[in-house]
């Protein structure tokens, strides 16, 4: 099945017709998925927090790597590689796919500047390709970077409006009803990922302050931050049935990194704790708490990963 988006240089194939022998296929996939735990799980923090490290321990189990299974990574992030070195270095089986890759000349105009429709098209693409894989031989799907392919779709909106020259610049600014082509695009790749046939597929979102004017207690009109929530579209929540948020801890708080403080650690130590925010199903006696999944103590990484919600 491919998906055309417009205005994309990209052409799609004619679309073929599906009988009983396609949908006799699909729903065997869907059966073979059905065997173990289906999971659909989100994970949420600031940068450098594990969350791409994490995903891949869920996804990609001793067992699965003594089976011979492959993960497939959609890194939009172009930062998966340093962690598959550090990991599992020379593991054929865990196949990464850069979306935003600097070789691959199909995403750039002739000006060589980046061509936002031809990313979908390209992120699409890789579904397609990924999807018709065997189920029993996929351990898992982690699309890394959800955050940073909502801002593809935003950038690929704005192309499209001045392309059809509803607006004259992508730096304009555009209405409410505009703004649901990058909701569009967003739900279409996240609803088609979500629903592969394999039983494990993750998401890595980032965290975005939430900000608001409030008086500063001098009269003044100032913004300020009033908390955090998952930079994603607003309806993506209700795709994930596994919910891990994910935060660094160090003595003092760095807002601007993202750190929260923990004045029992010493100076120069850090650790990254996750909260189970939300768990449908299998472990649900997990739900609300909260573990540390690494810790950093004079130098020495001790990695603990969340063994106690492997599946």
């Amino acid at each position: 099945m491919a998906w055309a988006t417009a205005d994309s240089k990209t052409k799609a194939p004619a679309k073929t017709a599906f009988g009983e022998e396609y949908y006799a296929t699909l729903f065997a996939k869907k059966v073979a998925a059905q065997e173990g735990s289906q999971i659909r799980m989100a994970l949420v923090g600031h940068e450098n927090t594990a969350k791409t490290g994490l995903a891949l321990s869920f996804a990609y189990t001793e067992a699965d790597k003594k089976a011979g299974k492959k993960v497939f990574i959609f890194d939009f992030d172009n930062s998966a590689q340093s962690i598959i070195d550090y990991a599992y270095p020379d593991d054929p089986n865990i196949v990464r796919l850069p979306i935003h890759d600097e070789n691959d000349e199909s995403i750039f105009n002739e000006d060589n500047t980046v061509n936002w429709l031809a990313l979908i098209d390209k992120t699409q693409w890789f579904v397609n390709i990924v999807a018709k894989e065997d189920p029993e031989n996929v351990a898992g799907v982690v699309f890394d970077g959800g955050s940073s392919f909502l801002k593809i779709c935003e950038m690929a909106m704005r192309e499209s409006l001045v392309r059809k020259g509803i607006i004259s610049d992508e730096g304009d600014t555009f209405n409410q009803k505009e703004w649901q082509e990058r909701n569009r695009l967003f739900r279409q790749t996240l609803n088609r990922v979500h629903g592969l046939a394999f039983s494990k597929v993750f998401f890595t979102f980032h965290l975005k302050a939430i900000k608001q004017y409030m008086d500063d207690g001098s009269g003044r009109k100032v913004l300020m931050s009033i908390g955090e929530r998952p930079e994603w579209e607003n309806g993506s929540m209700r795709l994930f049935s596994q919910q891990i948020f994910l935060n660094r801890f160090m003595k003092k708080a760095d807002a601007a990194a993202g750190v929260k403080a923990d004045k029992s650690m010493a100076e120069g130590e850090w650790t990254i704790r996750a909260t189970v925010e939300e768990m449908k199903g299998k472990n649900m006696e997990h739900l609300g708490q909260t573990y540390d999944v690494l810790t950093v103590k004079k130098g020495d990484v001790n990695w603990l990963g969340l063994p106690m919600l492997e599946w």
